[in-house]
């Protein structure tokens, strides 16, 4: 993810025909039948995107590997792109940038998940200090990741192949690319424009695994079956709630808490304000009913926020 540079608006109005995947039967894929319903960029076609799918189709074992590594995060990502209202393509991102390992680092420095550099990652309400790196916290980076994504996709005008190229290579340099597409008489489309081999050959990857996504029978693959339900909720913490109270409280063997919960670390003071773990849904609620200062948060379908009861995380628990 690149740094985010001044806000400009963008003259770029590329040509995209974006069609909505044919989905199966009901239920038949489970999570990913509802994230194939919401997909907007499965169907676009381009050599460097059938290039990519080939890359896929002869290599299904590394398919499988980002499904397993997702499967923990994937329907808790799901629900906030959808409570974003962000096309459902985004979901990728992660998949491309860090291969879903919340502890990912490049060598320019951009962490976690999302891969946020540090610049764009404060600009979006993240906190980066000594004792605790909101890079990797997976609730606080996704929230700024989808703003940034979000601001993208408003500066590029919906066009989603330059708000992708953005989100790699920065906004200025997709810009200045497209305002150069324009000025040479191209169409200032993604394919015209003359970017870095690393975004040209990162926007066609998210494209071949959303079509992929879209259409796995038809490439000869198979995605593995994820249930369509949460499995990771949000659980407000008091500042005052140590954090080793919380892990013992969660009734999780630390290794895995901190897997899921990479910014915190044990023995290191979280932030001096309320702070979010996130939590298998059963481990949410013997935690909330144990621990004085935690509360579980769902969210509203129009995006208001209220703490959960531990009844309602009960009957939420069994269903998507």
């Amino acid at each position: 993810m690149a740094t985010a540079t001044k806000r400009r608006k963008t003259r770029a109005t590329a040509d995209l025909r974006l069609a909505r995947a044919v989905s199966g039967p009901p239920g038949k894929d489970g999570l990913w039948q509802h994230i194939r319903q919401k997909l907007v960029l499965g169907d676009i076609r381009h050599e460097a995107v059938d290039a990519e799918i080939e890359s896929f189709r002869h290599n299904p074992a590394h398919l499988d590997a980002l499904a397993r590594r997702g499967e923990p995060f994937l329907h808790y990502l799901a629900s906030e792109i959808e409570r974003k209202g962000l096309p459902m393509d985004v979901l990728v991102v992660p998949m491309v940038e860090s291969a879903f390992d919340p502890l990912a680092v490049s060598p320019r420095d951009a962490a976690g998940l999302w891969q946020i550099v540090r610049s764009t990652g404060e600009e979006h309400g993240l906190t980066v200090d000594e004792n605790y790196d909101g890079r990797y916290d997976i609730p606080a980076s996704t929230s700024a990741a989808l703003s940034y994504l979000k601001h993208l996709g408003t500066v590029f005008n919906g066009d989603w192949l330059l708000a992708l190229a953005a989100y790699n290579a920065g906004e200025g340099a997709v810009q200045r690319a497209v305002a150069a597409s324009l000025k040479a008489g191209r169409d200032g489309s993604f394919w015209t424009l003359d970017l870095p081999a690393e975004t040209r050959a990162y926007v066609p990857r998210i494209l071949a695994l959303s079509s992929i996504i879209a259409h796995p029978e038809g490439y000869g693959l198979k995605l593995r079956k994820i249930q369509n339900k949460p499995y990771l909720t949000r659980v407000e913490v008091d500042s005052k709630v140590r954090v080793a109270e919380v892990v013992a409280g969660s009734g999780l063997p630390e290794q895995e808490f901190f897997k899921m919960n990479p910014a915190l670390k044990p023995g290191v003071q979280p932030p001096k304000r309320r702070y979010d773990v996130l939590l298998p849904v059963e481990s949410a609620a013997a935690l909330a009913s144990c621990l004085d200062g935690t509360k579980p948060v769902t969210f509203r379908k129009n995006g208001g926020r209220r703490g959960a009861t531990l009844s309602a995380l009960s009957r939420h628990s069994g269903h998507g």
